[in-house]
């Protein structure tokens, strides 16, 4: 493990070197025991916004003593500090894009910033349920984090960040939502292999690719293969 942290330190090192000056050992000791420089290296924060970072840090287990962490606090207020009158509240810089309000927000922006810049969540779009496992998963990380906090950052995440749905090819057939009568019409199938599929899916839920077909009682197994290229799920 010290071996891995002391690869990533060297390679973000060379990347972007740490300024020089007081504290700076300290925090190449310290913060790189569970990321990299580069989580570090392009924030730029108030000395407030830092000490609330490096206080969460702490808590979540990072080990040194209290004058370690004070200098660190320092080097990085020094070195990483915002351009006067570009802050906004939570000590980021105005280029930062701007996470909407909303219950879930003053959370993520108190606890999750201690490992992730805040527009690393404006990048990332998920469905609800991709969104719940990777709460579930960071929750642990989160010492004092309680479901209605986690509940509200999944409602955050879902409401605001969801999964762009890809535009429909009017060329295709979406087997989840079309009648029976269309499935027989659009791919050349009887209406017993359509009746088929669409009973299927009402059992069994929606289909995730044309092999989830290959199974169904019926159908024509080399029909769906040849037709794969005119569906859409």
């Amino acid at each position: 493990m010290f071996v891995l942290c002391l690869i990533a330190f060297l390679s973000n090192a060379h990347a972007q070197p740490l300024p020089d000056g007081p504290g700076k050992d300290a925090l190449a000791n310290v913060c790189t025991q569970c990321h990299g420089l580069d989580v570090i290296t392009p924030l730029k924060r108030t000395a407030a916004a830092w000490k609330q970072t490096v206080d969460q840090m702490r808590d979540m287990g990072a080990s040194a003593t209290d004058q370690e962490f004070s200098a660190i606090v320092n080097y990085l207020a020094r070195n990483f500090a915002p351009q006067e009158g570009a802050t906004k509240p939570n000590g980021e810089t105005a280029a930062t894009p701007v996470m909407p309000d909303g219950p879930g927000k003053q959370f993520i922006l108190m606890q999750c910033t201690a490992c992730h810049q805040p527009d690393h969540f404006t990048k990332y779009h998920h469905t609800a349920e991709e969104w719940q496992v990777i709460i579930a998963r960071m929750g642990t990380r989160v010492p004092g984090a309680t479901k209605p906090d986690l509940d509200a950052v999944l409602k955050y995440f879902v409401t605001n960040y969801p999964k762009a749905e890809a535009p429909e090819d009017v060329n295709k057939i979406n087997m989840n939502k079309a009648t029976a009568q269309d499935i027989a019409a659009r791919l050349d199938l009887t209406a017993a292999e359509a009746e088929a599929i669409v009973r299927y899916r009402e059992t069994h839920g929606d289909y995730k690719e044309w092999r989830d077909m290959l199974i169904i009682y019926g159908v024509d197994g080399k029909k769906i293969q040849a037709r794969q290229e005119r569906m859409a799920f």
